[in-house]
């Protein structure tokens, strides 16, 4: 077997050792369920509340206003839905750079309690304005939907601008945070929610984190549940929890450090790919995202092909990846499906170098092109 190369960041990172040593010693150690009455159960139980308190310090908000989930699918299903309704407000404004699972929830939003969903117009480049934002809030919004970093192409929008906007009108704006947290500064003052995915920080799978602001949102969405504040029952992933929380309080000192590396390996790749390979949005959002459209050959079809070679990344985001539909995020920026077809995504992490790039874009230049 091929040594692997791996460009798909954006779909899962690798465990960090750390991260992996503190799952196996916690779920060696602490697999008590940390609801119950016994010593093992509190001691699992205080590894949960050590884990809010840090998460907690780390953004500088409210410990209660943290909960824990299967992932980013999760947070966003309950963060969206938890905001939307009770304010007897019917309508949700989101982009059209979205992940699948907060279309899903706002379909379902729009099926069983009638909410208007209105998508925001984007400019060339992805970008939501702030002007725009502000001219699309009515009295009847309930709730603005944005995505921080988009999983497609990395577009990224600009959260202070549009935090403000929406702070002026008084609407709540919740922010999918998947494929920002651990990746750029990241600062949630102001928002009504966010959420985050464990495994996009080089953290465990089936570990997810939603932040649903107080001052927001005071009634949880169930009756007689006593798990998180009444927000999520079940039985807490301790040994995920404590994990993820490893991963994130590693991944933020050195963002800077690994945001310089991404953009040399993105700059390399793309100085070194032939001309007849077009770039998505070079220069705009975050580095470490890299898309480009084929000249001739599908995207799938050189997917697949490298894969068995050991050379790993994708075409869309792997949660729509069998979704025949065209994709959203390339079609909002104008893109025709025969385009759409030719697209590939590359996704550079800390473990990559510029020798990996290179050799890529020597194959895609020889066989591709």
């Amino acid at each position: 077997m091929n040594q692997m190369i791996y460009f798909d960041n954006a779909a899962t990172t690798p465990m960090s050792a750390k991260a992996l040593d503190t799952y196996t010693t916690v779920a060696q150690n602490f697999y008590a369920n940390s609801e119950s009455l016994h010593e093992a159960g509190n001691a699992a139980g205080q590894l949960v509340q050590e884990a809010q308190t840090t998460i907690a310090n780390l953004f500088k908000i409210p410990v209660e206003g943290i909960i824990f989930t299967s992932g980013g699918t999760e947070a966003n299903q309950l963060g969206i839905r938890s905001l939307a309704t009770g304010s007897g407000k019917t309508q949700i404004l989101v982009s059209p750079l979205e992940h699948s699972s907060v279309y899903q929830t706002l379909d379902l939003l729009h099926r069983e309690f009638g909410f208007d969903i209105q998508t925001l117009p984007v400019t060339a480049t992805g970008q939501i304005t702030a002007a725009e934002l502000t001219n699309q809030i009515t009295a009847n919004t309930a709730l603005i939907v944005i995505q921080a970093v988009n999983s497609i192409t990395g577009i990224q929008q600009n959260l202070t601008e549009l935090k403000t906007a929406a702070q002026n009108a008084k609407v709540p704006l919740f922010v999918d945070a998947v494929q920002a947290m651990g990746k750029i500064d990241f600062d949630p003052t102001g928002l009504a929610g966010f959420s985050a995915s464990a495994h996009k920080f080089n953290g465990p799978k089936s570990s997810g984190l939603l932040y649903l602001s107080p001052q927001v949102l005071t009634d949880p969405p169930y009756r007689h549940v006593f798990q998180q504040n009444g927000f999520l029952p079940g039985t807490l992933d301790v040994p995920g929890i404590v994990s993820m929380t490893t991963a994130l309080t590693d991944s933020l000192p050195v963002i800077a450090q690994r945001l310089a590396l991404v953009t040399q390996l993105k700059a390399e790749f793309l100085t070194q790919l032939a001309p007849s390979f077009a770039p998505v949005i070079p220069t705009a959002g975050y580095p470490g995202i890299c898309g480009v459209i084929l000249p001739k050959n599908q995207g799938q079809e050189v997917v697949t092909r490298l894969g068995q070679q050991g050379i790993c990344f994708s075409t869309v985001s792997a949660c729509s990846i069998k979704d025949p539909r065209p994709d959203k995020t390339l079609t909002a920026l104008g893109y025709d499906q025969a385009t759409i077809e030719r697209y590939i995504r590359l996704s550079f992490g800390p473990e990559n170098t510029l020798a990996e790039v290179d050799k890529l874009a020597d194959i895609l230049n020889h066989e591709y092109a």
